[in-house]
């Protein structure tokens, strides 16, 4: 998707998109570091409001070929770029629906909880812990939750859910990104 075509459904949209401009390729990068995803023995992989597929682009070639990547998008512009680009690969399941059923689509999937939860859904606009708390619910003992920011605002959100956070910031983005980091215990 282009730039412009991304700035409109950002501004068009702004609760459920949070931003005016993709992901760079840093913040993809950052996001889906070996650290968080261990990519041999990872088969469930989850991202959470995938826009129009920077950071499934790169999860898509770092997989395993026998790995499942659960993809929420709800967002009608971005859901159909996401499929026109990457339904061909068998390891994606695409879902428009709400992230809050991450559980019901895990299991759905043939898993009892995801290795990685990745996710760019705006928390900041959003009140409600419900996604949250259920990634992690079924995110596995030892498994990362990354999420995307704009600001350090959320983090003690983070730290109550997950008991932890770390943040690694990326000026390379517009506007520059806080990744924020929690480790299931």
């Amino acid at each position: 998707m282009n730039a412009i075509k991304f700035f409109i459904q950002g501004i068009k949209h702004f609760k459920e998109v949070g931003t005016i401009s993709r992901s760079s390729k840093f913040v993809s990068n950052t996001m889906t570091k070996d650290k968080y995803v261990d990519y041999k023995t990872a088969r469930c992989i989850v991202e959470l409001g995938a826009g129009d597929g920077p950071i499934t682009e790169v999860l898509l070639k770092k997989m395993h070929p026998d790995a499942k990547l659960l993809c929420f998008e709800i967002n009608d512009e971005f859901h159909e770029h996401l499929e026109a680009q990457f339904s061909h690969d068998p390891r994606i399941t695409i879902i428009k629906d709400d992230a809050a059923k991450v559980g019901e689509y895990i299991k759905a999937a043939g898993f009892k909880e995801a290795d990685a939860v990745l996710s760019e859904i705006p928390f900041v606009i959003i009140p409600s812990d419900e996604i949250i708390e259920q990634s992690h619910k079924y995110l596995k003992k030892g498994g990362y939750y990354v999420q995307l920011h704009y600001s350090t605002v959320a983090r003690k959100r983070y730290e109550r859910i997950f008991g932890n956070s770390e943040i690694d910031f990326v000026t390379l983005n517009v506007p520059p990104a806080f990744i924020h980091v929690c480790q299931k215990k």
